[in-house]
């Protein structure tokens, strides 16, 4: 049997002075029943204003799922907006259904394709960067292989820091600490803020996953950018050391030079036998 339900999705603006807009979660109307589903909102939001909004995201959940069973979904919707300035809804859709595992799936499918990060989709610019620091530390011979593990103390490409969110280190290495690099290509004119906003979201779970954990983590930022671009990407890079310990252009000589030197002094001695100076 087919079901039919309304659904909508939930946009954060947390700094309206900034007006900067992304989708946190979804809201499904089914029959009495509200089915309020965030996917990695306080990340998200964290990553924009450097702030934890995890009691709020609870609170208006909470609220949310308590509204009368008997309102529309439009009254509902009317109504989200007071619960809290941060969280609006945006228009609504329909999903078919026949099933739990058909409705489990649509909204994988829309959570997917309008709130999470994409899954293992390469940018151009990104994959720019990154191929031109892997070909780096290929040749100096600190490079794992594909498929690796980063117990094998050498510099690991894209590493899988929370699989179930698809989010991924650009290069990683592991030799008692963690350390985890993200990387920023700002080497073109419509680089956009959400870039660094993800990029950031992977520091920050770095953070979370490995920095409770032994030894703990060292998060890095390495960004591309020509020296007459950067006041244009001045809040890409400053998001981006936001959740960076240490932070390097590559496009810079000697920040370059101080990059691979951080990462090659990262190496236990067996790894540092082909190294030399910059290429």
């Amino acid at each position: 049997m087919e079901h039919t339900y309304k659904y909508a999705i939930l946009t954060a603006i947390p700094d309206p002075r900034r007006g900067e807009r992304v989708n946190i979660g979804i809201v499904v109307f089914k029959g009495d029943e509200l089915d309020v589903r965030f996917q990695q909102a306080s990340s998200k939001l964290k990553a924009l204003t450097g702030r934890t909004f995890d009691s709020r995201i609870q609170s208006i959940a909470r609220h949310i799922k308590n509204f009368a069973p008997t309102a529309t979904a439009e009254e509902i919707l009317s109504q989200i907006g007071a619960i809290d300035p941060i969280v609006s809804p945006t228009g609504v859709g329909i999903i078919n259904v026949h099933d739990t595992a058909d409705y489990e799936r649509s909204l994988g499918e829309i959570l997917a394709s309008l709130i999470l990060p994409p899954r293992q989709k390469r940018i151009e610019s990104q994959s720019r960067i990154n191929t031109e620091i892997a070909k780096v530390f290929n040749k100096q011979g600190v490079l794992a292989k594909a498929n690796a593990k980063i117990t094998e103390k050498k510099i690991v490409r894209d590493y899988s820091i929370a699989p179930s969110e698809g989010l991924k280190a650009d290069f990683a290495l592991k030799n008692g600490k963690m350390h985890v690099a993200s990387t920023l290509d700002l080497r073109k004119s419509n680089a956009s803020l959400a870039e660094a906003a993800l990029k950031s979201i992977v520091l920050d779970k770095a953070e979370k996953v490995f920095g409770k954990r032994g030894p703990g983590v060292r998060t890095i930022g390495v960004y591309a950018v020509v020296a007459n671009m950067r006041p244009h990407f001045k809040q890409h890079i400053e998001l981006l050391g936001d959740y960076a310990d240490e932070i390097y252009n590559w496009e810079d000589d000697r920040q370059h030079d101080k990059f691979l030197r951080a990462m090659y002094d990262a190496l236990p001695p067996a790894g540092l036998l082909k190294r030399v100076a910059r290429i």
